[in-house]
């Protein structure tokens, strides 16, 4: 069972996208009832979610969580072709940990951010969720 005393004292939320305290709470029981997870980095608006075991399917984990917590892919990998095309212009090359993060990703896809965080929840096996 997951201790949530933490996201309790902080009184975690996404109040931006109407997630309430409550509603992280189910998310994450859920979450642990389903996979096993244990929680890290617990802030008023922010948790590090680390899943014990991943389903086969990913890409639905990654649009569960996009769902729920839209900043991870609008504000964080759904901006990664902008960071690769100033990379690019700068003519800085992308590190490995990058490119293991693009293996099989079609950044032409409008999607290309759950496909990215699928990718990340196959390497790291977490996902940190914030909203702002």
């Amino acid at each position: 069972m997951i201790n949530l005393e933490l996201i309790k004292h902080y009184q975690t939320n996404g109040i931006n996208c109407d997630v309430t305290t409550q509603d992280v709470i189910n998310k994450l029981q859920d979450w642990d009832r389903r996979f096993g997870v244990i929680i890290n980095d617990v802030e008023h608006d922010q948790v590090t979610v680390y899943f014990q075991t991943l389903p086969d399917n990913l890409q639905e984990l990654a649009i569960e969580i996009y769902d729920f917590c839209p900043d991870v892919i609008d504000q964080g990998y759904g901006c990664m072709d902008d960071m690769l095309s100033m990379m690019s212009e700068s003519g800085q090359e992308i590190n490995k940990e990058i490119k293991t993060l693009l293996e099989g990703v079609d950044m032409d896809n409008p999607d290309f951010g759950l496909q990215i965080l699928a990718n990340v929840l196959k390497i790291e096996q977490k996902v940190s969720l914030w909203w702002d």
